[in-house]
């Protein structure tokens, strides 16, 4: 154990506390590290290794204070004791490199890729057995600015809502060759998470539905409902639909969104 200071020839005069304490914190030393105290006369710091030879001498961020009085010798006596263990070097990190600005070539064309035009347009899922009710249903969302999709069967439709997100939905009750309570597509939207179903403008069309009739949408968990015999006025009643739903709900959803809730 260390006996004299390396540098003023110093006698170190340490109660048997101290050298415990100095003993503790060089066996609590981990590998590459040193113990640094202060000489109580020349005031420089002494580096230890684990073992208590002498390392060399520097300077060096300080942990974990070690403060111990000596009681025997007259200039030893309160003598302040600071012991510390050295961190090694850190290695500099560099921040992140910056994400490239944007890709503006397509400026000068004045034109969209594809792929962006499609990400902007909302889509309505068309799922109507009768060619001349597709028609006018296509037409009604295709002035709106919807991108039609059709599917033949009740697992295709499924399938495509389950990794596309729909704006617009609509059904034909005899669909799939049953009435509306036996169709699994009916089924799948009225047990839809809201965080989905709320943001889907879902449309019902059939023999049994009266048009315009918002209680009886209600009951079928739908936003509009329009009877087969009125789909050749479908279109400005999309429109009157739309609106009366944005009236009543808008403000509601605009309220979720500003909370965060999707």
């Amino acid at each position: 154990m260390l006996s004299q200071c390396p540098h003023c020839q110093q006698t170190l005069m340490l109660s048997e506390a101290q050298l415990e304490k100095i003993k503790t914190a060089l066996a609590s030393l981990s590998v590459g590290r040193t113990l640094k105290i202060g000489c109580p006369k020349c005031k420089q710091p002494i580096e230890l290794n684990a073992d208590g030879s002498v390392a060399g001498h520097g300077g060096g961020a300080l942990m974990d204070v070690l403060y111990a009085n000596h009681t025997g010798n007259e200039d030893q006596a309160a003598v302040g004791m600071v012991a510390a263990v050295q961190k090694k070097p850190q290695p500099v990190r560099l921040p992140p490199a910056a994400p490239k600005p944007p890709d503006l070539s397509w400026l000068s064309s004045g034109v969209y890729s594809e792929k962006e035009v499609v990400e902007n347009v909302p889509h309505a899922l068309i799922m109507i057995g009768d060619d001349e009710i597709t028609t006018q249903v296509t037409m009604a969302f295709g002035e709106m600015g919807y991108q039609p999709t059709y599917v033949r069967s009740a697992e295709e439709a499924i399938d495509k809502m389950q990794f596309m997100n729909f704006e617009a939905v609509v059904l034909h009750s005899r669909f799939e060759g049953g009435d509306l309570e036996s169709s699994t597509v009916h089924r799948y939207l009225q047990e839809m998470a809201m965080a989905r179903r709320r943001y889907i403008y879902y449309v019902l069309v059939g023999p049994e539905f009266r048009t315009l009739y918002d209680l009886e949408a209600l009951a079928n968990s739908a936003n509009l409902v329009v009877n087969d015999s009125d789909v050749s006025n479908f279109s400005i009643i999309l429109k009157r639909g739309m609106s009366d739903y944005n009236d009543l709900f808008g403000p509601y959803l605009e309220a979720l969104g500003n909370y965060g809730v999707k």
